[in-house]
């Protein structure tokens, strides 16, 4: 009888630290990794795990079931995706920067399984992968700003629930019987979130928060706010804050500093990047106008 392999660590198993690690979060845990080429014994995760190549220099891979060996060329964005479970050796033959995006299987089964009556789910395993957007993602959120950024929580859960949804629809094998979140979220309650807006203008807004208002969880929530309005709740809440920044700038009552404060940027400088990539100038140049 087979003995259940132990989960270890990323950094025990490749016997050094992660160079970088995204701000926490219940779903998601970011590492980075600098490793040579290195042999990896047969070993086990309890989250499911997408690997995403970062390096400039394509590594060649390797990995071993019994008699089966799989083999690919991961180029620059290349991934893999493995659900938890257990692995045989695994062996690359250059150096690899990498990223590990551990997602928690509990939490990712939950949002699929939101307004949907779902007979079974189940992530596929995928030894090499060439997505984009899962790439894409995968470096935003490492980079994501962490809780005390104004729109920083709000950022990394709508980058979460992009991903999460990104793998439930083209990497996930489900059967479903009724689907609830194609209907659009009612005016009054899209006027409770504008109310939510406006008097948490200087404080982080979270999705949970936002979701909580509409009574509803947050995938589902995400989902149906996209349809109603076309934009996701992080685009939404940055929009809203350039609309009333363009009303105080105009009033000019208030210094460029203190709108920034006010509407809860990061920053003046952070407020004044975010205002010139929507309005193609900066706040001082508006406020002369």
């Amino acid at each position: 009888m087979a003995i259940p392999l132990t989960p270890p660590s990323p950094a025990v198993l490749y016997g050094r630290p992660a160079v970088e690690t995204s701000p926490p979060q219940p779903e998601l845990r970011i590492e980075r990794y600098q490793l040579g080429a290195m042999q990896v014994p047969a070993h086990a995760h309890a989250d499911h795990l997408l690997l995403l190549h970062q390096g400039p220099q394509p590594v060649r891979s390797r990995r071993y079931s019994g008699s089966r060996v799989e083999e690919g060329l991961f180029q620059f964005g290349d991934g893999g995706l493995y659900p938890a479970g257990e692995y045989g050796p695994l062996a690359w033959d250059g150096p690899a920067d990498v990223l590990h995006l551990h997602l928690n299987p509990a939490l990712l089964e939950a949002r699929a399984r939101q307004g949907l009556d779902l007979t079974h789910f189940a992530l596929r395993d995928q030894f090499r992968l060439e997505d984009g957007l899962l790439a894409h993602l995968g470096r935003q959120l490492l980079a994501a700003p962490g809780a005390g950024h104004a729109l920083g929580q709000l950022y990394a859960e709508s980058l979460t629930t992009a991903l999460s949804l990104h793998l439930i629809t083209h990497y996930a094998s489900f059967e479903r019987r009724i689907a609830t979140d194609s209907a659009r979220l009612p005016s009054a309650v899209l006027a409770r979130l504008d109310a939510y807006i406006e008097a948490s203008a200087e404080q982080p807004i979270t999705l949970a928060a936002l979701a909580d208002l509409a009574n509803l969880s947050v995938f589902h929530f995400a989902r149906r706010f996209k349809h109603t309005t076309g934009r996701t709740p992080y685009q939404y809440v940055l929009d809203w804050k350039i609309t009333r920044a363009r009303q105080l700038l105009r009033a000019g009552e208030q210094p460029v500093a203190a709108i920034s404060d006010a509407l809860g940027f990061a920053s003046p400088a952070h407020f004044a990047a975010a205002f010139k990539r929507a309005v193609g100038q900066s706040p001082r140049a508006f406020q002369r106008g």
